[in-house]
């Protein structure tokens, strides 16, 4: 199973005084997944259809390889394997998403799904046992099919469901969790409303995506503000979102394309200091790439650290990197 995840390494902007390859005392190192990636049991203790599942179930034509979610690295079973690759990663945080339809299998809160909230509680409660942060997406790509049936994110009717989901989230999790992400790179999901093989696959480009992002820019503005008014003073936690950037080089050795990469690398490293970033987390386990391999013919999918896994794993003791990797 080739699954597509993107590397990501965020460094916060040092101080003069911290210009060496040692990191702050409160720099915080992790690892990185997705529920749809890594969680599997797509059907199982009455977890709901997602975009993803009825994609490649119904059209496995978009699958990269010969194989799709529904068991991935089976982490519903085998969380505490995951949780215990992270202590000998000397990891203080782990990023993972909610899967929506876990919870909310039918997207509202008609029906609240109760085993679905005792595997993130769980989950959470393992975290927080060996000294790791759980950081939370809501939502990385992965809608109840119920919401797309009547249109997915170009409906700004979801702006509502996702607040209410959001607020579900917050109060049930919110005394625990104290980092938390929105959406994870909106511009890379809203392309499923623009062109085929990206979940749901519906493309109307130039409508369908553009009126997506407009329901998901106005979704995560809605709970940020909820958050801010009902829970900050009493869970005191953060509310963000992730967004994807490309660092550009020059097609040709022209002194035109290297101008154009040149503007395009000051935006990017502008919007990378704006966002005061203080953390770095890299994928944890998929099939194919990540810092553990996953055997996926093993019954408990073994999970088995990679060489990159020992150098981040004194990363992340020491806080500093090696004199060969200077930062400066």
């Amino acid at each position: 199973m080739r699954l597509l995840i993107t590397f990501t390494a965020v460094l916060a902007v040092a101080s003069a005084q911290n210009a060496t390859n040692r990191f702050p005392a409160d720099f915080m190192f992790g690892a990185a997944t997705a529920a749809y990636q890594v969680e599997g049991a797509w059907n199982e203790d009455g977890k709901g259809e997602s975009i993803q599942d009825y994609m490649f179930h119904n059209y496995p034509e978009y699958m990269i390889g010969e194989d799709n979610g529904d068991v991935a690295c089976d982490s519903y079973h085998q969380y505490l394997q995951d949780v215990e690759m992270l202590k000998t990663l000397n990891a203080d945080i782990y990023r993972f998403s909610i899967a929506w339809s876990r919870v909310l299998p039918n997207g509202d809160l008609d029906f609240i799904n109760q085993a679905g909230i005792d595997y993130y509680n769980n989950l959470i409660d393992a975290l927080l046992a060996n000294g790791i942060q759980p950081l939370v997406t809501m939502y990385h790509w992965d809608l109840p099919q119920a919401l797309q049936y009547i249109g997915g994110w170009p409906n700004e009717l979801l702006v509502d469901y996702f607040v209410e989901y959001a607020r579900l989230l917050f109060q049930t999790f919110g005394d625990r969790v104290k980092w938390w992400l929105t959406f994870n790179e909106p511009h890379q999901f809203t392309m499923g409303y623009a062109m085929l093989g990206v979940a749901p696959s519906q493309p109307a480009p130039g409508i369908g995506d553009y009126l997506a992002t407009h329901t998901v820019i106005k979704a995560h503005a809605r709970v940020w503000h909820m958050y801010d008014e009902e829970f900050r003073a009493t869970q005191n936690g953060s509310v963000g979102i992730t967004l994807n950037m490309d660092w550009p080089e020059p097609e040709t050795n022209s002194t035109e394309d290297a101008e154009a990469a040149d503007r395009a690398r000051q935006f990017v490293v502008g919007i990378a200091a704006l966002t005061s970033t203080s953390c770095i987390y890299c994928n944890l386990s998929v099939v194919t790439y990540g810092l553990c391999e996953v055997d996926k013919t093993s019954p408990n999918k073994t999970r088995t650290p990679k060489e990159s896994a020992a150098f981040m794993s004194e990363v992340f003791r020491t806080k500093e990197l090696p004199s060969q990797y200077n930062l400066y």
